[in-house]
């Protein structure tokens, strides 16, 4: 016979599965800014246009992935909802 985990132990594995990506998602990202604002434009070809359009869609992926993460730590009790200003 199987048990069902509990719900705080479904919240409790989600939570630490996504503590885990963020974290590395955190090292990654920080791996990149400390290379990418080393690197001064001029003394490298030409940024395509293609790199121009990626950072783009970097940026707004980033605005989602903050904001969903701001939902979870609402719905846990531990902020208030922010107020985001477009930008």
């Amino acid at each position: 016979m199987t048990t069902e985990p509990s719900e705080l132990e479904i919240v409790r594995a989600a939570l630490d599965a996504l503590l885990l990506v963020v974290g590395r998602s955190a090292e990654d990202l920080r791996a990149f800014h400390d290379t990418v604002s080393k690197v001064h434009v001029a003394d490298h070809p030409p940024f395509p246009r293609v790199a121009v359009a990626t950072t783009q869609s970097i940026i707004e992926h980033l605005k989602k992935v903050e904001e969903k993460l701001q939902e979870v730590t609402v719905a846990l009790g531990l902020t208030h909802p922010a107020r985001h200003d477009e930008d």
